[in-house]
């Protein structure tokens, strides 16, 4: 990989960190303003109403990582008219889905909202609305999946960063009116959500138009094309379905068995699950369409060497904020929210441990998507993910607390890792045991070694904000030392140590 790609990469995971970080910051002030406004019982209702249609929207997912892949793969090879075709195919194909969505919401999603969701009466008309409203913003998510893919592809991350702001920023104005109106807040939240997508995607799609010359709808009779996604999609239909079982599959469930304010509980963690998951997430963005291009290219040693670092560094950013956030959570939730729902600390810490293990593994399916070959990896892998969920209801059946389902999910994600590496191996020429050891020993042993110093610190020193603090930057210290003495090959090391003493030369040169 060139120098020009690697400084690519790292400017396009500055602009998303800078994204992320404006985005987070005002995520988690919205989050504490509209669990008070709507109240804990409201809240609930919304994070299992609006996740119904995501029961629908598996289909989506499979489809979007499909034209991601032939996007991407087409500009990689530099085809521009075999990446109008492909872009036109896409967005035909992404028109019907939603169409095949808004049926599936109004008939078997409006009757289990009716019939098995545990709703108190007097909120039901708020929670048809509600609904009503995501089934909108859902099918319109849908039909921009294929602009969003051009804008990765291109690798426009700046664009996308000021469009993300812009999006956020109309959330938090729409809160802030929350705070004043008379009308039914609920309600009000869920239409104003609409209102700021249906902008976001607007200005989403002008842009593609005027930048992008395949962003030019023309209808091509490519059979051929639209098979190859649609067999592509099949095959991914069940990872989409096993990320469906583990998310919105389990919130049902939960609420099933224990009504609206576990998920109340439930929809907080994954809150902060989202906005400590940007830090590594966004690198992996950054990173993805390398990775296809060099697949693309030829150049499977050098793909396979960006996924093991791109897999190292992604856990790591992640743990850097895990590590003293699940330590201090009861303080940082009484800090954010003040009161907050039962359970909250403990599911919020188990899906960060479970969060952990799939920042490692986005590097690798990418890998694996840029082959084309993905039916194995779905009829083994998503099939072992899905198991999750009558696992988990077996066990809620059997009277165990709804913290087992969380537990149950981590080890449901382990287990499927496993197979996915040996899966892995019958598409790529790669070491197996180097992987495990490179990849996931070097984790694991830098977690563990991390750890002692600032839970030392958490055990000894009082309650309250100064202990916050001291962990946190503890924590940072312990884990970036042993990050780097056992977080990564002497190779890299020397790459990085390089890079760092290159930018100070430059800047003394300038003095």
């Amino acid at each position: 990989m060139s120098q020009a790609d690697n400084q690519r990469i790292y400017k396009n995971t500055l602009l998303l960190y800078i994204r992320m970080g404006i985005s987070m910051l005002i995520s988690l002030y919205t989050s504490r303003i509209v669990l008070q406004v709507l109240g804990e019982e409201d809240y609930g209702i919304m994070t299992v109403v609006g996740g119904i249609t995501s029961l629908f929207t598996f289909m989506n997912g499979a489809l979007s990582e499909a034209t991601s892949r032939f996007i991407t793969f087409e500009l990689g090879k530099n085809h521009l008219t075999s990446l109008k075709k492909t872009f036109n195919a896409a967005f035909i194909n992404h028109l019907i889905l939603s169409f095949i969505i808004l049926i599936l919401c109004e008939t078997i999603g409006l009757w289990f909202l009716y019939h098995k969701l545990v709703i108190p009466e007097i909120r039901m008309s708020a929670a048809i609305a509600v609904y009503q409203f995501s089934i909108i913003g859902t099918c319109l998510g849908i039909i921009l999946v294929p602009f969003n893919s051009l804008i990765m592809a291109h690798e426009r991350m700046g664009v996308y960063a000021y469009l993300s702001i812009f999006d956020v920023l109309l959330k938090l104005a729409l809160v802030i009116t929350l705070q004043y109106i008379d009308y039914d807040k609920l309600i009000f939240w869920a239409a104003g959500g609409l209102f700021t997508s249906m902008l976001y995607q607007a200005f989403n799609i002008l842009y593609c138009r005027k930048n992008f010359v395949e962003a030019h709808f023309e209808f091509h009779k490519e059979k051929k094309l639209y098979l190859q996604m649609f067999s592509y999609s099949f095959w991914d239909f069940l990872g989409s379905l096993s990320s469906l079982a583990q998310g919105q599959g389990l919130n049902m469930l939960l609420n099933m068995f224990f009504g609206p304010i576990v998920n109340a509980a439930r929809g907080i963690a994954m809150t902060i699950q989202g906005a400590i998951v940007q830090f590594s997430s966004n690198f992996v963005v950054a990173s993805k369409p390398q990775i296809i291009k060099l697949y693309a290219e030829g150049n499977i040693q050098e793909m396979m060497r960006l996924v093991y670092q791109t897999s190292n560094l992604s856990y790591f950013l992640l743990y850097l904020f895990a590590l003293p956030l699940c330590i201090e959570l009861d303080y940082v939730l009484t800090l954010w929210l003040g009161e907050y729902p039962i359970y909250t600390v403990p599911f919020a810490i188990l899906i960060i441990a479970n969060s952990l293990t799939w920042s490692i593994k986005s590097s690798r399916v990418t890998a694996l998507h840029a082959t084309g070959q993905i039916k194995l990896s779905n009829l083994t892998v998503g099939v072992i993910l899905c198991l999750t969920l009558p696992v988990s209801y077996l066990f809620l059946k059997l009277g165990y607390s709804p913290i087992s389902v969380f537990v149950i999910t981590i080890i449901m994600t382990l287990l499927a890792e496993l197979v996915a590496c040996f899966v892995l191996k019958r598409y790529l020429d790669y070491s197996i045991k180097d992987y495990l050891l490179q990849v996931y020993g070097r984790c694991i042993l830098v977690s563990i070694l991390s750890f002692p110093i600032p839970f030392t610190i958490h055990w000894v020193m009082p309650y309250g904000f100064i202990r916050l603090c001291i962990v946190t930057l503890v924590s940072t210290l312990s884990l970036c030392l042993f990050a780097y003495y056992y977080g990564f090959s002497k190779e890299v090391r020397d790459k990085a140590f390089a890079i760092i003493k290159n930018r100070i030369s430059k800047i003394l040169c300038k003095k």
